[in-house]
């Protein structure tokens, strides 16, 4: 992608920027960063910015009330998840300011989501601005007030890196702000290794020939005459134990979940390369947003394995009201996802995201015969097929 362009930095207001590959991370309050075209803010569907958190409190005082009037007028329903709502900057240094909303009926946001809205923010960036390359700066949004773990900030960087790469030519400059006073933040910033980063994002995935190759997500109901039909009901009667009636098989096509699994894989020991078929029960109300988003361990109510992503070898597992919650007609909902487990550790209450042993990907409930299986990344699984039954 070549090397990144040079700043001349007031270092008085910038605490620290780096020069090293194409999405710059810097350390600095957003009133002393001018090197901009657009700030990203995150704040609520309303779109009013005093309810928001500290990112878009910020730009309220900044910015003064005539960035509030602006979005009242030209949105006055506000916004949904994952659409931007564009203002001027007025007071502010910025040219722009793109508002996005992470909140969501949960209030608890998974990685993919910020994906979803962060390419949003930079698609419509190229578009506006064309055919001049945009400079756009990302805070790293929601480690605040939602309790997002630093996690984020590599999410953010990532985000906009595979953009670049596969939309070369198209973005200025682009930053990631961190607050002076998130150490940690900084900390973390300093591990992403850009070259590794940039390999990775570079790798070439093709989508499988069974898909209808259409860019749109899709639910794509099997024929009982399918291979892939017959494939998943066999597995799924070998291990539900018991006798039931499937109503349909949908095969999930989302691309850009794909894409990431197939670039999780490629980072693994080829001998770890070849995914588990394993069982996921959820609710009716879950499904569009896994299919969608994929799995959000944020979202798991249990914890004996690991605050993480539970999916079990033997559909029975899954099939328990808790898991799989049947409708008004008596039916239920089963995920079947093709996981990456990797290297496996015994798993134990007191793990998460933050502690899992860094060589370790998956916890599990037995080391010599695991049934239970826990996933702390959201690349290495993939919602492959739906199975409605009854």
């Amino acid at each position: 992608m070549g090397g990144s362009p040079s700043l001349e930095v007031d270092t008085s207001r910038v605490a620290y920027m780096d020069q090293d590959g194409p999405v710059l991370r810097v350390v600095c309050l957003i009133e002393n960063f001018k090197y901009i075209d657009i700030l990203v803010n995150s704040t609520d569907k309303s779109l009013n910015l005093a309810a928001g958190g500290e990112i878009s409190n910020t730009v309220l005082r900044l910015a003064g009330p005539e960035i509030q009037k602006e979005l009242t007028e030209k949105y006055p329903n506000g916004i949904e998840p994952g659409e931007i709502a564009v203002s001027k900057g007025h007071e502010l240094l910025y040219d722009y300011v793109y508002h996005c909303n992470l909140q969501n009926t949960r209030e608890r946001i998974s990685h993919h989501e910020i994906r979803e809205v962060i390419t949003q923010c930079l698609r419509t960036a190229v578009e506006r601005f064309e055919p001049s390359r945009p400079r756009i700066a990302f805070p790293v949004i929601d480690t605040g007030r939602m309790n997002f773990a630093p996690r984020v900030l590599k999410t953010i960087y990532c985000t906009i890196l595979e953009f670049m790469i596969e939309n070369p030519n198209t973005i200025g400059l682009a930053f990631v702000l961190i607050h002076p006073e998130r150490a940690e933040l900084l900390n973390y910033a300093k591990k992403i290794d850009p070259d590794f980063e940039e390999e990775r994002f570079s790798y070439p995935v093709e989508i499988p020939l069974s898909w209808t190759q259409a860019e749109e997500i899709r639910r794509i109901s099997l024929s009982q005459n399918d291979e892939e039909y017959s494939s998943v009901v066999a597995h799924f009667k070998d291990t539900i134990k018991k006798n039931l009636d499937i109503i349909k098989i949908e095969r999930i096509e989302n691309k850009r979940l794909y894409v990431a699994f197939e670039r999780y894989k490629n980072l693994l020991p080829e001998n770890q390369q070849i995914p588990k078929k394993l069982w996921h029960g959820t609710a009716r109300n879950c499904i569009d947003d896994v299919t969608r988003y994929g799995f959000d361990w944020r979202l798991t109510e249990r914890a004996k394995y690991g605050k993480g992503c539970y999916f079990a070898k033997e559909a029975y597992h899954s099939d328990n009201d808790s898991d799989s919650k049947s409708n008004g007609n008596g039916e239920k909902c089963m995920f079947l996802a093709y996981v990456l487990v990797g290297n496996c550790v015994k798993g134990n209450s007191s793990f998460n995201e933050g502690n899992i042993p860094s060589n370790k990907q998956t916890t599990v409930n037995n080391l010599k015969n695991p049934t239970i299986f826990v996933t702390y990344d959201d690349d290495q699984v993939y919602p492959a097929f739906l199975v409605v039954y009854k």
